[in-house]
């Protein structure tokens, strides 16, 4: 069996923005994603597509409560120093989540240290750089590791780093109140290698003045029937610009729902494969950019396209996910203006996924607080209200309590849509979501997509003047860059 050799060279795909799902409060310090020197080291995994109908079953529907099993709390009797566990990060919301659980539960605080947060994006190559050190011979061990959805497979799916959560007590039926979502990207060659707290539903994110000027009102299910699919998409957007507005900032603010429309993986087996999905996105892009249908913002994560946030911008929407609302709330968008829909494909952006260090000197402990945070109904309610690390929970028993009468009424993000419940459209969006097609390798897939979208929509390019150079371009990045066939 083939395998495709995984480097930490996290600098490309890294800076298109790798999301990191946090508190708003805490977004401004995320929106540079820039990737400085990578790390060396290396680690082999197989990117074949291993996920099978056994690996990803679940019995619950939305709603349906499952009595689960659990992992007990374990005994502090004859723990000493010897028993303390690190819990890293790349900032300080991961540490919250865990220190918001310890609350009530204040007998390991001193066996559980929350501070080796490390200041750095979550796709930055010194974060990864700095837990592989330390998994190598650092005094101060991470037994708990979260990472990024976007790399986060570069620790789950080697062995010699991460542990078996099988081996510590897990049982699926423990997740039988998770979206499916959660098993097909935890689970890796029959093993369970991961959990997640965190759902991260795509959404679309309209101005509402615009749409009782351009469409008569403003309410969510007028809106979603003027999205609702991307031929409605792109005919609403012609009428947005004949009324003197643009849909979105730039042709890059559709990429995540378009690459969850994905048939098949876009790597197997040290293959790659250009499906649908891809060449989708290089027309669509390519459509807006000559249509005139965007406010021209080339790239994300940049001051056009912050702007564009501003209450006195011409652009409609934005398509963001939970963690995306602290974003704009820092960059100028005004509280109440906004209203949330699905819109033309239910997807994904960002996540985090945890590990744990397979030579943790607890794995009891370490066990007990994933199995917390990643599998506990009444925890996972919790931490939403919390405002803390996650705006929507990957429990859909969770979602469905928070939608019916269980939110907080502070909740920052019904504020900023001025007064719409957000898990009206998270729950169902959440419904939709599908990972059992990502491999590690997605990220540099996608950065080279954006690399030919954008110079395909630059005039003064010459390299790359069609949507088949575009593919050709990236065709031959993967080969030389990820050693890839086809």
């Amino acid at each position: 069996m083939k395998k495709i050799k995984k480097t930490l060279a996290l600098s490309l795909a890294l800076t298109m923005g790798l999301s990191l799902a946090a508190c708003g409060k805490d977004d401004d310090d995320k929106k540079d994603e820039t990737t400085t020197a990578a790390p060396t080291t290396t680690t082999e995994a197989d990117t074949k597509d291993t996920t099978t109908e056994a690996d990803t079953k679940t019995e619950a529907t939305t709603g349906d409560v499952v009595e689960e099993g659990v992992i007990a709390a374990p005994s502090t009797d004859g723990w000493d120093e010897s028993k303390k566990i690190y819990v890293y990060s790349w900032d300080a919301n991961f540490g919250k989540t865990v220190d918001l659980l310890l609350e009530d539960y204040p007998e390991y605080r001193d066996y559980v240290d929350t501070s080796m947060n490390l200041g750095v994006g979550g796709g930055d190559a010194k974060y990864a750089q700095a837990v592989d050190d330390n998994l190598a011979n650092g005094e101060k061990y991470p037994s708990i590791i979260p990472a990024d959805i976007g790399i986060a497979k570069y620790w789950s799916e080697d062995d010699t780093k991460t542990a078996n959560l099988y081996d510590y007590g897990f049982t699926d039926d423990m997740f039988d109140n998770c979206y499916d979502f959660y098993l097909q990207y935890a689970k890796y060659n029959g093993e369970l290698k991961a959990v997640t707290y965190q759902a991260n539903p795509g959404s679309v994110f309209y101005r509402r003045d615009i749409a009782k000027t351009v469409f008569g009102s403003d309410d969510p299910a007028t809106v979603q029937e003027k999205l609702k699919d991307w031929d409605t998409f792109f005919a609403t957007a012609k009428e947005l610009k004949d009324a003197g507005y643009a849909i979105v900032s730039g042709p890059d603010d559709i990429q995540y729902a378009v690459w969850d429309g994905k048939k098949n993986p876009w790597v197997t087996d040290d293959k790659l494969t250009i499906e649908d999905s891809v060449t989708q996105y290089i027309e669509y892009a390519k459509k807006l950019y000559d249509e005139g249908l965007t406010n021209g913002t080339v790239g994300m994560w940049n001051d056009a396209w912050y702007a564009d946030m501003k209450s006195d911008s011409k652009v409609f929407c934005y398509f963001g996910c939970p963690w995306f609302v602290g974003t704009m709330q820092g960059n100028g968008a005004t509280d109440g203006d906004w209203g949330a829909v699905v819109g033309p494909k239910a997807y994904h952006w960002g996540g985090t996924f945890v590990c744990m260090g397979k030579d943790t000197p607890n794995p009891e402990l370490a066990a007990w607080i994933l199995y917390m945070i990643g599998c506990d109904t009444d925890f996972a309610v919790k931490l939403v209200n919390s405002d803390c690390d996650t705006n929507c929970s990957a429990n859909k028993v969770a979602n469905e309590r928070l939608l019916n009468g269980e939110l907080s009424a502070d909740f920052a993000v019904t504020k900023f849509l001025g007064g719409q419940n957000p898990f009206e459209i998270w729950v169902d969006a959440a419904n939709g979501l599908s990972l059992d097609k990502e491999t590690y390798v997605d990220q540099f897939i996608q950065t080279y997509m954006n690399t030919a979208s954008h110079n395909l929509n630059d005039p003064e390019n010459t390299a790359i003047t069609s949507v088949d150079d575009a593919i050709a371009y990236i065709k031959e990045m993967a080969k030389t860059e990820q050693h890839l066939s086809e």
